[in-house]
């Protein structure tokens, strides 16, 4: 039981990290709506859709590949604290993160992903033991915390920034429509209808993005922190800490679930 607070953590932290699985949008996602959006506005009829999105996907594919890092890590920390680790083995394959011309990712960032996958497989392949969980927690803060800023900053300056192009191109072309002589009032209206929901489907949509970079944020902050400190994992400081850490989770997963509705 002294390392029930250890399992505590590690379960916030999955739970957290394992929203990301639940966001409706991404960069693929992104292009094929902007190709859509632009074959429509030119009443351009195709048999199938045809958009140029694989480097969008590529994108995508670094993204995921950064949060499964994270997630490997605090999956290991929770074998750690378990009593099956021994059982335990780690079946999801370590994924070489490439470049794209969307996100670039220097020496840093790959050596982190490089580091942080072999210090959690270390755990999960036995090489750590229970007593080993301050030398796990402290060999991997560093990594962590480099892919967690890379993730938010991917997350807002990138996927962000995305959306808010979306909705200068819905502005420039709905705005236009106002003005168009051959539109009568009715079609005027329906065309500002549509274009206030899709104001507030990207609303919807960037602020689970927001709360998504909060958990990551506090997560890394978090551990850093505890590791910082030094708290053994088995005080009662540690599992007051715990205690905090769990329930600020909860309140942004409960803010992020109540977007979805």
């Amino acid at each position: 039981m002294s390392l029930k607070p250890v399992q505590d953590l590690s379960v916030a932290a999955l739970d957290g990290i394992g929203q990301f699985k639940e966001l409706d949008y991404g960069f693929y996602t992104s292009c094929i709506e902007d190709c859509t959006f632009s074959k429509v506005t030119e009443i351009e009829i195709e048999r199938e859709l045809n958009c140029s999105c694989e480097p969008y996907q590529q994108a995508d594919d670094q993204v995921y590949h950064m949060f499964l890092a994270l997630i490997d890590y605090w999956d290991g920390l929770y074998q750690l604290s378990s009593m099956d680790i021994n059982q335990y083995n780690l079946s999801r394959p370590t994924a070489a993160l490439g470049t794209s011309n969307l996100i670039q990712l220097n020496e840093e960032h790959l050596l982190a992903f490089q580091k942080l996958s072999e210090i959690s497989l270390k755990a999960v392949t036995g090489q750590y033991r229970k007593n080993k969980i301050k030398t796990y927690m402290a060999e991997a803060d560093t990594y962590q915390q480099i892919i967690s800023n890379k993730l938010t900053f991917v997350l807002k300056e990138n996927l962000k920034g995305l959306l808010a192009i979306q909705e200068e191109g819905w502005y420039a072309y709905y705005r236009t429509l106002t003005y168009d002589p051959t539109l009568n009032t009715v079609d005027k209206a329906l065309a500002a209808d549509k274009y206030y929901k899709l104001l507030e489907n990207n609303k919807s949509r960037n602020d689970q993005i927001t709360v998504l970079i909060e958990v990551i944020d506090l997560i890394a902050q978090k551990h850093h922190q505890l590791v910082e400190a030094g708290t053994k994992s088995n005080s009662a400081s540690f599992k007051e800490e715990v205690g905090r850490i769990s329930k600020d989770l909860h309140t942004l997963h409960y803010a992020f679930e109540q977007l979805k509705k």
